[in-house]
């Protein structure tokens, strides 16, 4: 596969990598050699030839060079003992050639000879030395008709006609063009003309270059794209792209200022690897090209392509890091010293991994769990929240974040270091966790921490020992009265900040338990008169507030258990619930309606439901004030009838009056 992850084409089987391997075993070259004989250079390296039974036959050991010059070219490929030529074709045009290899070790060149219509294949071992033939069997003859090309070669006086060829290309033509534009010569006479505009000062010149150089991305070819962004060139495509002639000049944004000086590339670990750390240049060229530089122009072909390539390459970059545990330990040892942009590189790296494969994403957390991730990132919790990374967000806002990715990913390992595996490091991280959720000021974390203890608290995929584990935790050591003591605090005055949501947030984690942990929470809330205290929060101003024991009481009568319906009829909690209801239809009623929907949800279900202890309980403790706004509400007219119809049900049982009631005695006759 080549550098783009697509193999190319070749009209028999392509050479095995390991043809490299074998030509230094056999041959005992180490490095390839280069000798210099009247004037050209000689490059050793294997010659292969396909043979009749499509296998590749060795044909020997020697040394390669291009003789001749303009159509009079020649390779030639002598054998290193005796001399013997063993090959002598002329170069063919620059479409026979297919260069191919693992990555950036390209080492072999494939191509038929359109003549005998046979295959070979040179093999070298130095990436450097396949380059210098590659280059040189891929220039351009400078005699060659111009008829034989798709696209005339970049000049000052055929930019116009090139833009406007590139500018609309059929399916067919995608490929054929995108090989010319990845020609070197091709190339380089399109860097030396737009140098030449821009000395020049020429507008036209600079907006054709722009229209060449989106006509080239549009292509859609990913090894194209590649190309036109790597180092050696990315700088001058970028000038290109800023001439756009849609936008009037004060509003073209200066691409390679942005990439040269405004955006700097900190090196939190020490990638030695060249090839990695140029991936990872490459990865941000190209999420700046889709995201900055083209977004509004690209069709969806060139849009999936530059997806597909960023993917791909975010994919190897994180795979390289899981592998790697000379990086991953060093990253973990700078985390323990509380280094703020390894916590910024560990973030980065956990959102990236959102849009690899599970799989992967996995093996990587794995790794990082390995290493103590949740007792490393409890350290950043204890920072001080307004402690900040030169502006950025405060540590405790990286790590809540790390923390929420980790249990998206997967919440048995988070939930196993809280409630058992951690031991004291465990539950001192739960309840840094449960102080955030009350007391953060930024809303945003706080509904992240609070997202992250649902998924704790959430016992769906538990077996049976791991689940009690777990509520043993919250029911028997504090946790779930560390969660909900907001609820128990006096709302005598009016509060705000993060105080007040972070009431909302413990009433909705109180229901979620309500709703998932059974006979636990049950006895819990009746036995510690939670929907009473919950039921406060009505009195509260902010409309948000008294919508959370509305949702509270919800997720009670949705259980249907009968020591829940009648410790909420023994325990008041409608009479607030119904002076709201009443309270937000009165004019202006404003901000009311959320909670006036609410409460009639509420009530739907419990008619639809027929729930006969609260039918009985509201209806004859409520039914006055609400027979006011029966007329209003089908819903409550639908309740007041399902009350009488229950009312009827009781008087005559249908098993003692199968027609459905008594039939009164008619009256006697006079006589």
């Amino acid at each position: 596969l080549g550098a783009s992850g697509v193999a190319p084409r070749c009209s028999g089987p392509c050479p095995p990598h390991w043809l490299v391997a074998e030509a230094d075993q056999n041959s005992g070259f180490g490095f390839m050699d280069v000798e210099q004989t009247r004037g050209r250079q000689r490059y050793r390296g294997k010659l292969y030839a396909l043979s009749d039974d499509s296998a590749w036959e060795d044909t020997g050991t020697g040394h390669v060079s291009i003789v001749g010059s303009d159509s009079g070219r020649r390779l030639v490929f002598r054998d290193e003992e005796s001399g013997e030529v063993l090959h002598d074709r002329p170069v063919f045009s620059p479409n026979t050639y297919q260069l191919q290899g693992d990555g950036e070790r390209q080492t072999i060149i494939v191509w038929e000879d359109p003549e005998s219509q046979k295959d070979w294949a040179l093999s070298f071992q130095d990436p450097d030395g396949t380059t210098e033939v590659w280059d040189a069997v891929c220039k351009e003859d400078p005699g060659a008709p111009e008829e034989k090309r798709l696209l005339p070669v970049p000049k000052l006086g055929t930019l116009a006609d090139l833009a406007r060829m590139l500018a609309y290309v059929p399916p067919s033509q995608r490929e054929p063009l995108a090989m010319e534009c990845l020609a070197p010569r091709f190339l380089s006479a399109l860097r030396d003309t737009f140098h030449t505009a821009e000395d020049l000062g020429s507008e036209e010149a600079l907006c054709s270059c722009w229209q060449i150089a989106r006509g080239i991305f549009l292509l859609s070819n990913p090894k194209l794209t590649e190309r036109y962004l790597r180092a050696d060139v990315y700088e001058d495509v970028m000038g290109m792209l800023e001439y756009d002639d849609s936008l009037p000049v004060e509003k073209r944004i200066p691409h390679r200022q942005v990439l040269k000086v405004r955006v700097r590339f900190s090196s939190v670990l020490p990638f030695e690897d060249a090839e990695m750390v140029e991936r990872i240049h490459l990865n941000y060229r190209l999420q700046y090209l889709k995201d900055i530089v083209l977004p509004r122009l690209l069709d969806d072909a060139a849009f999936v392509t530059l997806t597909q390539m960023i993917h791909g390459n975010l994919g190897g970059i994180l795979d390289f890091l899981q592998r790697s545990g000379k990086l991953l330990d060093k990253l973990f040892e700078q985390l323990q010293q509380k280094d703020l942009q390894s916590l910024l590189f560990l973030q980065d790296a956990c959102r990236l991994a959102k849009q690899i494969p599970p799989a992967e994403r996995q093996a990587l957390y794995e790794r990082m769990f390995e290493r103590g991730l949740f007792k490393v990132l409890s350290a950043f919790l204890a920072l001080d929240a307004e402690s900040k990374s030169e502006g950025l967000h405060p540590p405790r806002h990286l790590a809540v974040e790390v923390l929420l990715l980790t249990a998206l990913s997967d919440s048995s390992h988070l939930r196993r270091f809280l409630t058992g595996d951690g031991g004291a490091d465990g539950r001192a991280l739960l309840s840094s966790l449960i102080h955030i959720v009350h007391t953060e000021p930024d809303q945003g974390v706080q509904g992240q921490t609070a997202e992250m203890l649902r998924t704790v608290m959430d016992p769906t995929m538990l077996e049976h020992r791991e689940r009690d584990s777990c509520f043993d935790v919250f029911y028997e050591r504090g946790a779930l009265d560390e969660l909900v003591a907001p609820l128990r605090v006096e709302t005598g005055r009016p509060e705000h900040g993060p105080a007040v949501f972070g009431q909302q947030l413990a009433c909705e984690l109180l229901a979620f338990a309500v709703r998932q942990h059974g006979y636990r929470a049950r006895v819990y809330v009746m036995r510690n008169g939670l929907a009473q205290q919950a039921a406060k929060l009505m009195a509260a101003p902010q409309r948000f507030l008294q919508l959370a024991p509305v949702r509270l009481i919800r997720a009670v009568v949705a259980t249907k258990e009968d020591a829940y319906l009648r410790y909420l009829v023994k325990s008041g909690i409608f009479a607030p619930l119904i002076r709201n209801f009443l309270h937000s239809l009165q004019p202006p009623a404003l901000g009311g309606n959320l909670l006036v929907s609410a409460t009639l949800e509420l009530l739907e279900f419990i008619r639809v439901e027929n729930i006969k202890v609260l039918v009985d309980h509201i209806c004859r403790k409520h039914g006055t004030v609400l027979q006011e706004q029966s007329s209003r509400f089908k819903t409550l007219e639908g309740l007041f009838l399902r009350h009488q119809q229950n009312l009827e049900y009781e008087a005559f049982p249908p098993d003692q009056h199968a027609s459905g009631g008594p039939v009164a005695p008619p009256p006697p006759r006079g006589g």
